[in-house]
């Protein structure tokens, strides 16, 4: 009986092991992010965990690293570079140092509304610069086009943004970029490089005087109690790239390959419909806690978009103009397929 009932609890326990096993993950996808958990950095990532791994029935594991614990998009993106890292996304800046061209799209101003950026997107003009990141990394394949807190816009401290005149000396803080370093120059600012740490204290004191951030950087961070103003001119939209390790990529079967470029396709809108729904909240917010909103006369934005000019030829001299007129041709594109749209949908 002894023997009996040993070979019965071992028979069961077999029954429950060997399905787990043979479920185990194969392939193990780490997404690292530079943002908090609570970021929209966050909610892609929980959705693409549960999107592969349910879909793939287990083939396939995702591990989310939020918070820089890998380290910050330059950081990041070097693992993606040497296959240690499966999967990041970051603005425009985290990959300049490996393909400084990309900046075009930083151009102030270039495109007039989301309907244009989220054509931009999805359109051949990112099939090209994938070709182009992937042949400068060797590894980094650019694999979906979201955005990330949409627009960025000013905000001051002491003083309301009307116009480009408004600009003359104040002190706006910009990041490490020669190109938004230059954009403040062009407008009559002053620009002063301030790392993201030390923003609030430097807004705080002085130090400076305005930044050029979204408002979903500003309300969580509690960075309203030190700006009062925002002036919605809209300059930069803020793309996310997501970069993938081309080498995990092709080492998936095909059948899983589609799976995980599907999966985060879809989590790339995600965090775009998000910020688009976070960001008319964060206004509020910000309104709420007593800053003021001011959305420029059409007059008044022409002073601020005569600094494209000035922008272009400045990004022309310094990487050539093969990628601006790219991109001009992109933003044409998509603005004749919105018009096209409009006179479908009118009637017209």
């Amino acid at each position: 009986m002894k023997s009996f009932i040993s070979k019965t609890i071992m028979a069961g326990l077999l029954a429950v092991c060997l399905p787990a096993a043979s479920f185990a993950a194969e392939f193990t996808l780490k997404y690292g992010h530079v943002g908090p958990v609570t970021s929209d950095d966050q909610v892609p990532g929980e959705f693409l965990k549960s999107f592969l791994e349910s879909r793939s029935n287990g083939r396939i594991t995702v591990e989310i690293y939020p918070g820089a614990q890998l380290g910050n998009f330059r950081d990041q993106i070097e693992q993606v570079q040497l296959n240690t890292l499966e999967l990041t996304h970051t603005t425009v800046g985290g990959i300049a140092s490996f393909w400084p061209e990309l900046q075009v799209t930083d151009i102030p101003y270039m495109m007039n509304g989301d309907s244009i950026a989220e054509r931009i997107a999805q359109s051949s003009f990112f099939d090209e610069v994938r070709d182009e990141i992937l042949t400068a990394t060797g590894n980094v394949r650019l694999v979906a086009v979201g955005n990330t807190g949409r627009w960025r816009n000013f905000f001051t401290t002491n003083k309301l943004i009307k116009s480009a005149d408004d600009m003359k000396g104040v002190k706006m803080r910009t990041i490490n970029s020669p190109l938004q370093i230059e954009f403040i120059k062009a407008l009559g600012g002053n620009p002063t490089p301030v790392a993201w740490g030390e923003l609030y204290t430097s807004l705080q004191t002085g130090v400076v005087e305005g930044t050029k951030n979204a408002a979903t950087d500003i309300v969580p961070t509690k960075m309203y109690e030190a700006v009062k103003y925002v002036t919605l001119d809209e300059h930069a939209y803020l793309f996310a790239f997501w970069w993938m390790s081309d080498a995990w990529l092709q080492s998936l079967p095909n059948d899983l390959q589609d799976l995980v470029i599907d999966g985060v396709q879809q989590a790339s809108m995600i965090q775009s419909d998000w910020n688009k729904e976070y960001d008319a909240r964060a206004l509020k917010e910000f309104v709420g806690f007593g800053g003021e909103i001011y959305v420029p006369s059409a007059e008044e934005k022409a002073t601020f978009v005569a600094a494209r000019d000035k922008m272009k030829v400045w990004f022309a001299d310094k990487y050539g103009d093969k990628w601006l007129k790219k991109f001009e041709k992109a933003v044409a594109e998509a603005e004749a397929d919105l018009s096209d749209r409009n006179n479908r949908v009118i009637g017209r």
